[in-house]
């Protein structure tokens, strides 16, 4: 193949993280012309409602899967944490590595000075995951909600419209605004602030029959996906979709494939902690990652998660 067309989000974040696998592709192959196709999601385009009423688990991938199946373009990029953890019929899914720094961060408004535990300080965020942490983490804070890409909401927290908001640090650095706003940021390690499943993370989704594969296979990074396979089947056993408050984090350490999951009530009162690890072999990394996300969930049920999930679920429909 000479030519490639890549399909991804017409946003500027998305276009950043396609560009690093763009820089990555064209180190392999000199001689590869790489076309980006530019795709408005419904999730892009609705932007005021909250991610749970307008579709949930989708809707920032649909209209690029429907160009992928149609062979308007070859391959596409997301956010993994956009992707809903059902495996797409007949797509396949490659995690590229290596995988950007999964905390998410406090931005401050530039005149405020204050802490995010005072009383009536009113925090930003798109994310139930987020809210409902932040409002066991800062109880007496107001949390309330922010949609729009990076810059929009930067402008409404300068605005005056927040005193702090909360992004990923992924998104930060993939755009280059880390730096400029390092005397605003306070990152919250994932032990005070659990990320979502897959965050930091790109995937690569290609059709079945593709013979992109083997172009593609040198990109995949076997750790990261296992990683991040656990902390998505930990949220696909219990049921729950992308928008969820569900939290996952997994890591490698000391030959073990580690995974810290979270299930939490959307007012923070409420939460099932869980954690655990299996011997890893690099050989076996798809039945481990599987095992230890299905063997989390199996415990978050256990101690009280399908009940805070239906709760949340009912509260969204009404």
């Amino acid at each position: 193949m000479n030519r490639l067309v890549i399909g991804t989000r017409a946003s500027k974040l998305a276009l950043a993280q396609t560009q690093t696998v763009i820089a990555r592709l064209q180190q392999l192959y000199r001689e590869l012309e790489i076309v980006i196709e530019p795709i408005h999601t419904h999730g892009d385009r609705v932007t005021e409602a909250p991610l749970a009423r307008i579709g949930g688990d989708g809707v920032f991938v649909t209209e690029i899967e429907r160009a992928l199946r149609a062979g308007v373009v070859d391959l596409a990029v997301h956010s993994l944490k956009d992707l809903p953890t059902a495996p797409p019929e007949g797509l396949l899914v490659l995690v590229p590595g290596p995988r950007e720094d999964v905390r998410d961060v406090l931005v401050r408004r530039r005149d405020f000075l204050g802490s995010p535990a005072e009383p009536g300080v009113r925090i930003g965020t798109c994310s139930l995951r987020r809210a409902a942490q932040l409002r066991a983490l800062y109880p007496q804070a107001q949390i309330l909600p922010l949609r729009g890409n990076v810059d929009t909401r930067l402008r409404k927290l300068e605005a005056g419209d927040y005193d702090l908001i909360v992004l990923a640090a992924a998104g930060l650095r993939r755009l280059g605004l880390s730096e400029g706003l390092a005397d605003r940021l306070e990152c919250l390690p994932v032990e005070t602030l659990l990320p979502a499943p897959g965050q930091g993370a790109l995937a690569l989704e290609l059709r079945a029959d593709s013979e992109l594969l083997p172009l593609l296979a040198p990109l995949n990074d076997v750790e990261v996906q296992a990683a991040t396979s656990a902390e998505r089947a930990f949220m696909r056993h219990l049921g729950a979709g992308c928008y969820l408050p569900v939290a996952a984090y997994a890591w490698l350490a000391d030959g073990r494939l580690h995974l810290r999951a979270l299930v939490i009530s959307l007012d923070g009162r409420r939460a099932v902690r869980v954690q655990g690890s299996v011997a890893w072999h690099a050989g076996q990394a798809p039945r481990l990652a599987a095992q230890l996300g299905m063997m989390l969930a199996e415990q978050a049920l256990a101690q009280g998660a399908e009940e805070i999930i239906a709760e949340i679920r009912a509260a969204s429909t009404v």
